[in-house]
Order: C-alpha cells, then sequence, then structure tokens
C-alpha cells in the first residue's frame, strides 16, 4: 500500500507540476518515508532535546546562599504533595482518586486493595478534583501518574506483589465456590486484568480530557525487566516474553501521550553492566512508541536520578552519567526527567553538595552532550529529525570533542563554550550516527558534511556554538555563475529521476 501510494504522489506531481523541481522533491521524500523510523517531533520549538527536573529542590540554596543554576531545565516540578500548576506533576498512589493497594509493609488494604474491588465511577469523580487541583491551568507541561503496587499485566504481578494475585484468587472462589483452584486463578487473573485495564484507562483518558496539553503517562511503563545483571553474560537485553507483554499492552500505549520509562541504577551495576541496562531498556521504549502509529510516535522521557537508589547520597560519577545521560541522548529519546528525594536536598550539607556537583559534573555534561546533539542534528539533518547511532548497541556517544572545546564556569557563576568542530567532528558524526526525521517532515540527510558552512546551536541564553567552518572565499574579479534552466536540461532531470523511482519501486515491491 505504501508503494502504490507513492507512485500514485508521484506521477499526479509528474503531471501537475510546471518544472522539475516538484518531481525532485517527492523522488527525494521516498527513501525518507520508506523507512518509517521517524521520531516524535519536539514539543517545544528548538528544544529537540527536553532536560526537566523533578525534584524538591525549591528550598535549596548553594554558595553564596543563591538558588540552584536550573537554568538547562526547561521544565521543572517538586514532587512534594502541597505544590500546584508545575511544569511536571507527578500523581503518587495518594494524590489522584482512589488508587487501590496493600501495604506490603503493614498488610492494610486500600481503597479495596485490588481493582475489582474499588467503585471506578468514585475513583474518577475524584480523580477529577485531584488533576483540577495539581493542574489549575492547563499550560504545556508532563503529567506522570506513579503507581507501582500492582501490575496491569498478570504474570508480571510476582514476589511480593503476588498478593494482588492471592487476593484476587480468594474473591473469586468467595462468589464461585464450586470453582477448582486452575478455574478459580483463570477467572481471577480475567478479572483482575480487565479490572486494572479499566481502572489505568479511564483514569488516563479523564486527564486528557481534563488538561489535553500535558503530556499522559505511567511512571515505568513500558519496563524491559532486565534486571538480572547478576547472571553471568549478561547483556542487558529484554526477554522476549517482556518485549510481547510490552506488545499486548497496546490499549495503555494508544492513550498515552508520553512514555516515561526509567533508568535508575544502583552501586551493585559496573559501568559496563549500567550501560547495556540502560541500552536496553530505552531501545525497548524507543521501540513501544512506535506501536500506536510507526509514521507518529509517542515522545519518550526518561526517567533519571543523579544518586543511586541504595546509597542516596553517592552521586554518579561522569561515566555513569555516560551509561546514562549519554545512552538515552544517542538513542534518539525525545528528553530526560532528573527525579530526586528529600534525601539530595534535606539539609544545607547535602543542598551544597548538590550545588557542587552540578556545577562541576552535571551541567558540564548536560551542556557538552545536548549542544553536541543539537549540532548534528542542525549539520545532518537541517534541524527536521534528530541524530541516532547507526549501531544500536555501540558505544558512540554524541560529544563535542574534547580537543576542540572547552566548557567554562565563569566567575558570575555562568558557563560559556569556546571552540568550534572542524570538519573531521562532523564527518565523525555522519559516520557513527545517522539522521531520524521527525513526523510529518521530509527530511533528507546531509550527503557531504564538508559542505557545512557554520554551526549556531545554543542550550541556554549565553551557552552556545556559534563557528563558521569555511574562510571566506574570494569573489573580487570572479564572473557570477548562472545554471541552465533549459528545457532540455529539465526533460533530461525528469528522465533520470523517473528512471530512479521506478528502479526503487521495483525493489520495495519484491
Amino acid at each position: 500500500m505504501g508503494v502504490l501510494k507513492f507512485k500514485h504522489i508521484f506521477f499526479r506531481s509528474f503531471v501537475k507540476s510546471s518544472g522539475v523541481s516538484q518531481i525532485v522533491f517527492t523522488f527525494l521524500l521516498i527513501p525518507c518515508c520508506l523507512t518509517l523510523n521517524f521520531r516524535a517531533p519536539p514539543i517545544i520549538p528548538n528544544v529537540p532535546f527536553l532536560w526537566a527536573w523533578n525534584a524538591p529542590s525549591e528550598f535549596c540554596l548553594g554558595k553564596f546562599n543563591e538558588p540552584l543554576d536550573m537554568s538547562l531545565f526547561t521544565l521543572m516540578g517538586s514532587p512534594r504533595i502541597n505544590i500546584t500548576g508545575q511544569g511536571v506533576t507527578i500523581f503518587y498512589v495518594d494524590r489522584l482518586g482512589y488508587y487501590p493497594y496493600i501495604d506490603l509493609t503493614t498488610g492494610v488494604t486500600v481503597h479495596g486493595g485490588i481493582p475489582q474491588k474499588v467503585s471506578l465511577q468514585d475513583h474518577l469523580d475524584k480523580s477529577k478534583q485531584d488533576i483540577l487541583f495539581y493542574m489549575p491551568v492547563d499550560n504545556l507541561g508532563m503529567a506522570v501518574i506513579d503507581w507501582e503496587e500492582w501490575r496491569p499485566t498478570w504474570a508480571r504481578n510476582w514476589k511480593p506483589k503476588d498478593v494482588y494475585k492471592n487476593r484476587s484468587i480468594e474473591l473469586v472462589q468467595q462468589q464461585n465456590v464450586q470453582l477448582s483452584l486452575p478455574q478459580a486463578t483463570d477467572k481471577a487473573k480475567q478479572e483482575f486484568e480487565k479490572a486494572g485495564k479499566d481502572f489505568m484507562l479511564e483514569t488516563i483518558k479523564l486527564g486528557r480530557s481534563l488538561r489535553p496539553n500535558h503530556l499522559w503517562g505511567y511512571y515505568l511503563f513500558p519496563d524491559c525487566y532486565n534486571h538480572h545483571y547478576r547472571k553471568p553474560g549478561y547483556n542487558g537485553s529484554c526477554f522476549d516474553v517482556e518485549i510481547k507483554r510490552n506488545d499486548d499492552l497496546s490499549w495503555l500505549w494508544n492513550e498515552s501521550t508520553a512514555l516515561y520509562p526509567s533508568i535508575y541504577l544502583n552501586t551493585q551495576q559496573s559501568v559496563v553492566v549500567a550501560t547495556l541496562y540502560v541500552r536496553n531498556r530505552v531501545r525497548e521504549a524507543i521501540r513501544v512508541s512506535k506501536i500506536p502509529d510507526a509514521k507518529n510516535p509517542l515522545p519518550v522521557f526518561v526517567y533519571a536520578r543523579l544518586v543511586f537508589t541504595d546509597q542516596v547520597l553517592k552521586f554518579l560519577s561522569r561515566e555513569e552519567l555516560v551509561s546514562t545521560l549519554g545512552e538515552t541522548v544517542a538513542l534518539g529519546a525525545s528528553g530526560i526527567v532528573i527525579w530526586g528525594s528529600l534525601s539530595i536536598t534535606r539539609s544545607m550539607k547535602s543542598c551544597l553538595l548538590l550545588d557542587t556537583y552540578m556545577e562541576t559534573i552535571l551541567n558540564p555534561y548536560i551542556i557538552n552532550v545536548t549542544l553536541a546533539a543539537k549540532m548534528c542534528s542542525q549539520v545532518l539533518c537541517q534541524e527536521q529529525g534528530v541524530c541516532i547511532r547507526k549501531d544500536w548497541n555501540s558505544s558512540d556517544y554524541l560529544h563535542l570533542n574534547p580537543d576542540n572545546f572547552d566548557i567554562r564556569l565563569e566567575k558570575g557563576g555562568k558557563f560559556t563554550v569556546h571552540g568550534k568542530p572542524t570538519v573531521e567532528d562532523l564527518e565523525e558524526f555522519s559516520e557513527k550516527f545517522y539522521c531520524s526525521c521527525y513526523t510529518n517532515l521530509s527530511c533528507k540527510e546531509k550527503a557531504d558534511v564538508k559542505d557545512t558552512d557554520a554551526v549556531d546551536v545554543c542550550i541556554a541564553d549565553g551557552v552556545c556554538i556559534d563557528a563558521s567552518l569555511k574562510p571566506p572565499v574570494e569573489t573580487e574579479g570572479s564572473p557570477p555563475i548562472f545554471y541552465n534552466t533549459s528545457s532540455s536540461t529539465v526533460s533530461t532531470t525528469m528522465f533520470i529521476v523517473i528512471i530512479l523511482f521506478l528502479i526503487i519501486s521495483s525493489v520495495v515491491s519484491l
């Protein structure tokens, strides 16, 4: 069908066009569109990779009693319960409706414990109040539902979450005493998955209807479940069964307007293991983003932490930032959300440590990887797509060449970037990365980066690369150059284009 459609477009343009330009343009569209490897367009113009901050740092002061430098983050929001109207709003179990769950520590049942026992309408009525409270205005922002107590896929509720299976089976047995245990288990599975699906689906539908300008999705969805890194031969891959289970959640992806996977690390993961772990999780999220519509994928915003889950005061090293943030950028995600708990901002000492970490490690790396990604996009994609690894499982990153660039923190606390790329830098981008077009854009990768005249990209006010790559050409005394646009030239070009198109159509049809 895709080939026939393009043939129709091509020949219609051929008949109606008064010149060769329309035909050539349509012809150039074909290789890009047939790949179906699109990426979600930026949610904010000229911000191809978005950095968001979701940590309670509002009362944190750094050196000289000044607030932390958040100039690199486009959207911000604190997870504290009493703050509303933020760029990033996260809904925990106690902030959106009547979420049913069982406290695994105390055994207390909340709102019926399992989704089969809660009134969906009561939940939606309460959810409406909560959404309007936390989002008084429908500005552009992120709406992240963080419900982790149970999973809508029955098989994924392994220990200790198997309590939800057991409660569901008990409920069926109470209502159907004649059923055997296998029969009760089958029925419990059906009822649990239906109730869980309805609960999650109707909640996100409500959110979208009330606040359509927000990007709605569930935290930790999709998940890869590739936590088996202690086993020998670990390569980070997602199990086939988990990929199939993610496919079966198409009902959720169809209603989501963004995906929010997680790449948190713990200290038991070496840098090599962490890299494989993150790489496969982000790759799976990008795959899932295309399930609703391969030509119009969902934006993927990856949740990351600056500290380890098992040592909440130990910051990630620069190498570990490469394994997390760098991997995410190189694979073509839409952005990263930095999440943090009160542990990193609960005291003056922890605030000073965070301030120092941001000044010396985090912010310089964000500047580095973001400017490199924007530069690659500008050169290879004419800013109509993103640069993505040609070999997804390689260790190729979008980084500025340290021999040619220097990121400095000036006395006033502002960062500046010194240096400019060489043609060799751009050729390395072209060698290791390719251009993936944004939805509905017919971008075409630059054939020869040596033709690049200049680079002009910024991440924040004054944090830019603005460089001319070619020396001025001496034109004094040189005659003007004119191009022959006679009918014979046009006819020849048309003929060549038609022949090439027919060749491509034949190959694709095979």
